[in-house]
């Protein structure tokens, strides 16, 4: 059985490091999977991409490119993608004599909804965010015109509505979906969820397979020894919060989170807080409502990643939505309980009261309680953080995960619905 699997970049932002883990879950469980991508920046040799700097430049150029139509609407890239300018599937294809195409994360230019259409072999598709079900938004806001009135009018186009691209873009998806009898996973039971409120997935089987991790490596480690690496003062409570683009992207929850702290400094309860962030360009430290924050940037290797979930006390997730968090699941794994909105996906990742914290979406004063919670109930902490460590092994392993996949593609090349 071969497999491949296909993905914009192997390791740029989380959606690629989901494709990736998968991959190394599959290879580890004797499947012959193959990674295709746009761009590679790893050095693993069954991953197929040009990864030169003039491979790079093409493949920002080719990003433009294909959002420059959406541009001239006023949809933003990174926000919105189109889709519309293919990259040569079916010439990166040749050769790996894939008998199930897995799709992943493939905007920036990478593949073309038309491509897709194309495919004459079983095809299944990981959805990493909205994006395969609307007419070109990766997280909807809560909008929801992709269920019933077909992406239109779209509140992200800002000029020329009467033109509809999103409307015409998700009609694509449809017709790409009905040519190829599309499978879809998702990987948290909430965007199981949005599949079936959209009509590219609606009335189809809809399987709900988490992320993979791999809890080999992302373990718990010693903490006296990760503070040291940090530079972090063993008489704070450290709270970590991170993502890509943590403290720019609005969806991410950073002013919230920031309100929050603010209603902890009011109540007398911030004095044993340090704030550790990581994912954003900033590196340094600051202050932020009396508590000293740490900026340790971007962390491009797992072993830092380990030991930063390993030097904090509590993560701290308040996205607004969001599907299956990477940050969240890698906690777990470390043993790092986390206090979160309870949005999207979190419930698969945590357990209310027994694994970490969930409160009301966008409630800054309630995650300010869950916060003050963790942190004054340290042995609850550490119950919570050995639980969600537990949880991670049974639930979200690599041989756990590997053999989930295995099932559907064998299902997919039986042809059983």
């Amino acid at each position: 059985m071969n497999i491949a699997l296909l993905s914009s970049y192997d390791l740029e932002g989380g959606a690629a490091r989901a494709a990736q883990r998968l991959f190394e879950a599959l290879r580890g469980a004797g499947i012959n999977a193959t990674l295709h991508v746009l761009y590679r920046s790893g050095g693993d040799a069954h991953v197929h991409g040009a990864s030169s700097t003039a491979a790079r430049l093409a493949a920002r150029l080719r990003w433009r490119a294909d959002q420059a139509p959406g541009a001239a609407l006023g949809l933003q890239r990174g926000e919105f993608s189109l889709n519309w300018l293919g990259a040569g599937l079916a010439r990166r294809l040749r050769g790996a004599a894939a008998d199930v195409v897995h799709l992943h994360w493939i905007n920036a230019g990478f593949i073309s909804v038309a491509e897709i259409a194309a495919l004459r072999v079983p095809v299944v598709w990981t959805a990493h965010d909205m994006w395969p079900f609307t007419g070109g938004c990766h997280y909807d806001a809560g909008c929801g015109r992709f269920e019933s009135q077909s992406c239109s009018p779209c509140p992200m186009q800002q000029r020329a509505l009467a033109l509809a691209l999103p409307r015409q873009r998700l009609a694509a998806k449809v017709r790409a979906a009905d040519a190829t009898r599309l499978r879809f996973i998702g990987p948290s039971r909430w965007m199981a969820g949005v599949a079936a409120r959209s009509p590219v997935a609606r009335g189809r089987a809809v399987q709900v397979i988490p992320n993979a991790i791999d809890t080999t490596r992302f373990k718990p480690i010693d903490r006296a020894a990760a503070r040291q690496l940090f530079g972090l003062p063993d008489d704070r409570t450290v709270l970590l919060f991170g993502a890509v683009n943590a403290e720019a992207d609005a969806r991410k929850g950073h002013a919230q989170l920031d309100a929050a702290l603010r209603l902890l400094q009011a109540r007398g309860q911030a004095q044993r807080l340090l704030l550790c962030v990581f994912g954003s360009a900033t590196r340094g430290d600051g202050i932020l409502h009396g508590i000293p924050v740490r900026h340790v940037g971007h962390l491009h290797d797992d072993e830092s990643l380990i030991a930063l979930y390993a030097a904090a006390d509590v993560f701290v997730a308040p996205s607004l939505q969001d599907n299956l968090p990477n940050t969240v699941l890698e906690a777990n794994a470390c043993g790092l309980p986390s206090v979160a909105f309870d949005i999207g996906g979190m419930a698969d990742l945590v357990e209310h009261g027994s694994t970490g914290w969930l409160v009301a979406a966008g409630d800054a004063a309630a995650l300010a309680d869950g916060i003050a919670h963790a942190v004054d109930h340290v042995a609850w902490r550490q119950t919570a953080g050995a639980a969600a460590r537990v949880a991670a092994v049974a639930r979200f392993s690599y041989p756990v995960v590997a053999a989930a996949h295995a099932a559907l593609y064998r299902q997919a090349l039986a042809g059983d619905v």
